[in-house]
């Protein structure tokens, strides 16, 4: 078990995280690069039950961002059968330093991966020869191309970046098509989104108010929900959107006074309309 590990600040200024990744999005991507389970070369065994016991959010949600993570913004390939799960640009930012400690590290960690085949990803963002080595031995003996022996053959150089062209080429135009996705469609699918996350008790005029008095914002919603089925409610809607304008916080059972400000509300919410909700939010 990894008892740290370094996150670069330019995380945060990198284009695909500003303006592709949601906030939810940003939180599991750090959740991926630091979480016990990680490992020296980016390759590491994790169940979706504990990715969800240990950030809190269903297995339906979990499985949602993998398949986001995986299919859209193409950052990981997740084996389900060996439960093993590879940063693709992993090697870009932690395979660079080549002393015997952390080579004997990445020796031990290579010959406990199940899917050889993900070592391939790996390899191909490796700029030390030497490790990146490792990985195509391992990774080509797996698949039966023994052909390289202890040299890397010209011929299996040009294969390899003739691949790796193609794959960035097919980032490129996903990322471009992405890019060009209508405003509108985009909306729908976070409305969708705030239905699933409400368990659907609300309709889809509902989810749009509270969306918008979330500034788009899914783990605002998903908080005051869990405040929400902890306290009680009427008019799901109403209180969602008075919970997230005055950011409410879990009352304080100790206490015993906070939850009369909850049922106090959850009266006067129940007669809100969809219309009145949107002007409360317009209004402020």
């Amino acid at each position: 078990m990894a008892r740290f590990r370094q996150v670069y600040t330019e995380f945060w200024n990198d284009s695909k995280v500003i303006e592709e990744m949601t906030p939810e999005d940003k939180f599991f991507f750090l959740y991926l690069l630091t979480n016990p389970n990680t490992t020296q070369i980016g390759i590491y065994e994790i169940t979706k039950k504990q990715m969800a016991f240990e950030m809190g959010y269903s297995t339906e949600s979990v499985n949602a961002l993998m398949d986001r993570f995986e299919n859209h913004h193409r950052i990981i390939k997740y084996n389900k059968e060996t439960r093993e799960i590879c940063i693709l640009n992993w090697a870009k930012f932690n395979l660079d330093n080549q002393s015997k400690p952390v080579m004997d590290c990445i020796r031990s960690e290579i010959s406990k991966v199940k899917d050889r085949r993900l070592l391939l990803y790996i390899a191909q963002n490796i700029s030390k020869d030497t490790i990146r080595n490792l990985f195509l031995d391992e990774g080509e003996l797996s698949t039966g191309n023994t052909g390289r022996g202890t040299g890397r053959g010209q011929e299996q150089e040009e294969e390899q970046e003739e691949e790796q062209e193609e794959e960035q080429e097919e980032e490129q135009q996903q990322e471009k098509d992405e890019s060009e996705k209508d405003p509108v469609v985009v909306e729908k699918e976070l409305i969708q989104s705030v239905m699933e996350i409400l368990d659907k008790k609300v309709d889809y005029q509902s989810a749009k108010v509270i969306l918008e008095a979330a500034s788009n914002n899914l783990s605002i919603v998903k908080d005051k929900y869990q405040i929400a089925k902890a306290t009680g409610y009427r008019n799901l809607g109403g209180w969602m959107v008075k919970a997230i304008k005055e950011d409410w916080k879990m009352p304080d059972k100790s206490k015993g006074s906070n939850l009369s400000s909850f049922h106090n509300f959850e009266q006067r919410s129940s007669k809100y309309t969809n219309e009145e909700l949107e002007r409360m939010i317009r209004s402020n």
